[in-house]
């Protein structure tokens, strides 16, 4: 009878090719490595099967012939990806290295792949005169010269080193307990849909923000589409949908839609129920007021005339320097960057006499200009935006915890109240702008009726802003005591906390954890001695490298295996996404090429 041939390796066991073919397995240092995961298995067929049937379940499901062809595909890709590497490092490693050094420079810039060749040129006329008085002036040009920086190497370059991070994060998916979710959109100059999907986990004693497909839709898109796309990008990475316990996104329709959401579809296919939240700050900006986008429409319109005109602009800028103003230029306003608006309008009224004088001299009229009532809501508005704007900038930023996030959502509704306050009494100490525009103003100068009235109006405004505010971040506020429980497990109390979402927990053991862990003084002083760390990492710098969240994640690693529910829920609150902020900032600094009409269309074709 034949047998399969086997490999002797160190560990006394054999390899057995058959697992190549029926498992994906390559024989590695001894042990059977999966290409699946990368990771290894000792060499007996048990060991291998379980690793399969557990950890590729989906794959494992397939037909004989299905799986046959996918399996083929990925030992293609590793093999393929192993010689690409080997070849590049074996002929000269310190080239190699460079040149991987400066293929990763040039991708970072958006540099074109001939630039590999221009950046040789410049470093070779250059090093002449540079290294004149080098010993070894002719051996430094040498090695420069041989560097491969052609076209296709810095293109093999870069798909090479794309092949590797993303399997990398295959395998960091693959080991992660559990992540969520964070979806959003925008569009090109083309109006093309771009979806990012980022996903957030953790791995060891760090939290992780990656972003797993860039996704591009020609026309619009629906939920049904939404979700092709996702799934398509989870088959991919061999990503469980089962793992996924949150969702956060910008509340569109296609998103949320009760029949035909996104999230609809999704959630059938985890087969459970996944927490869903709206961007905090995108809830944040529709609480401001209609009058505003009245204002903001009459200030675009003007910033424009000066800053999109090929003459306006200079000659605007030169009136600025000549009257040594506070600011250079303007700040032009769009939807994709709506979180700006607060600076839009703080630049517009530092240069407000500026403004009116570069209009006169162009015969350009803008009533709105001399219009004392609408100055008034300028300044309000800009006096509040500007309150809004610093919400927004603690909101910001990669890390931030849920938890945090509404608190400081909290925070600003009772400074809400001191803002009403403030108006009803006239003082307006934090509205500056207003109050030197009724200083200022002869019409208001001898009319406090009328000014009272004007207190009255924006002080309803702001009411308005507190209701609004009320009656929004409802998913915040029903988790508000699951959320604290991250930080604060000792004072939790397990009928308060809401699980509804999280039926994959064992909520009995979980219960029986959380009594143990309240009585023992040990762990206890765990979370007291983590929340004066936050209190530290708080007062410091913005750029300081510490991290609040992986702060919190090594707390609950150090937990032994005894609180291991707890463990779960801790780990799965900390993945939240309590804003699509990661997106929106995603789109910002990545995509700016992507509203420029021809590398747009480069882009798509390619």
């Amino acid at each position: 009878m034949s047998t399969a041939k086997k490999t002797r390796t160190d560990s006394g066991r054999s390899f057995r090719e058959a697992w190549t073919e029926s498992f994906g397995m390559v024989e590695h240092n001894g042990k059977a490595l999966c290409t699946l995961c990368n990771e290894s298995v000792v060499c007996r067929t048990s060991s291998v099967r379980r690793h399969f049937d557990t950890n590729h379940k989906s794959i494992a499901q397939l037909g004989e012939m299905e799986r046959k062809e996918f399996l083929e595909e990925k030992l293609r890709k590793h093999r393929s990806q192993s010689l690409s590497f080997c070849n590049d490092l074996s002929t000269a490693p310190h080239l190699a290295a460079d040149s991987f050094q400066i293929s990763v420079c040039a991708a970072k810039h958006g540099k074109p792949l001939s630039d590999g060749d221009i950046i040789k040129m410049a470093m070779l006329s250059g090093s002449d005169s540079l290294f004149h008085d080098f010993p070894n002036k002719d051996k430094i040009i040498r090695r420069l010269s041989e560097m491969p920086l052609r076209r296709n190497t810095v293109k093999d370059r870069g798909q090479c080193m794309a092949s590797d991070v993303s399997q990398q994060l295959t395998t960091d998916l693959q080991k992660a307990a559990c992540y969520s979710m964070c979806l959003d959109e925008s569009t090109d100059i083309n109006n093309h849909t771009r979806l990012a999907i980022i996903l957030r986990y953790a791995v060891g004693d760090i939290m992780r923000e990656e972003l797993v497909k860039l996704v591009s839709f020609p026309e619009r898109t629906q939920g049904i589409e939404i979700y092709d796309a996702v799934m398509e990008a989870f088959l991919s990475h061999d990503i469980r949908p089962e793992k996924v316990v949150s969702i956060t996104s910008d509340g569109a329709p296609s998103m949320v839609g009760e029949t035909s959401g996104f999230i609809q579809f999704f959630v059938k296919e985890a087969k459970h129920q996944i927490i869903q939240f709206h961007c905090i700050i995108h809830q944040d900006a529709l609480c401001a007021s209609k009058k505003f986008d009245d204002v903001l429409k009459d200030v675009t319109k003007m910033v424009n005339y000066i800053m999109s005109h090929a003459l306006n602009f200079p000659q605007f800028q030169a009136l600025l320097e000549e009257v040594q103003a506070q600011y250079n230029c303007l700040l032009m306003y769009d939807n994709v960057r709506w979180l700006s608006r607060g600076q839009v309008l703080e630049r517009f009224v530092a240069c407000l006499d500026e403004i009116r004088l570069f209009t006169n001299e162009k015969g350009q009229e803008y009533p709105q200009l001399t219009d004392t009532a609408w100055l008034a809501n300028l300044m309000f508005f800009t006096d509040f935006t500007r309150h809004f704007h610093v919400l927004n900038q603690q909101l910001q930023g990669v890390g931030k915890t849920a938890e945090r996030m509404f608190c400081d959502i909290k925070t600003f509704e009772r400074k809400l109240q001191v803002f009403e306050r403030d108006l009803e009494s006239g003082q307006l100490k934090y509205f500056p702008n207003l109050k030197r525009h009724f200083e200022n103003s002869a019409t208001f100068a001898g009319n406090p009726t009328s000014r009272q009235e004007i207190y009255k109006e924006f002080s309803s405004i702001v009411a308005a802003a507190m209701m609004n505010f009320s009656n929004r971040f409802l998913q915040f506020r029903k988790m508000e005591t699951t959320l604290c429980f991250l930080t604060s497990p000792d004072k939790a109390k397990f009928e308060e906390l809401d699980l509804s979402c999280l039926h994959w927990l064992d909520l009995g053991n979980l219960e029986m954890e959380l009594l143990e862990f309240q009585e023992s003084s040990i762990w206890k002083n765990k979370f007291y001695d983590l929340r004066e760390t936050l209190e530290k990492i708080e007062g410091m710098a913005k750029d300081s490298t510490v991290s609040s969240e992986n702060e919190i994640l090594k707390v609950w690693n150090f937990l032994p295996s005894s609180f291991k529910s707890m463990k779960a829920l801790g780990i799965a609150l900390l993945t939240l996404f309590g804003s699509s902020y990661a997106c929106e900032q995603l789109f910002d600094s990545k995509m700016k090429s992507l509203k420029c009409g021809i590398l747009g269309q480069i882009i798509l074709s390619q």
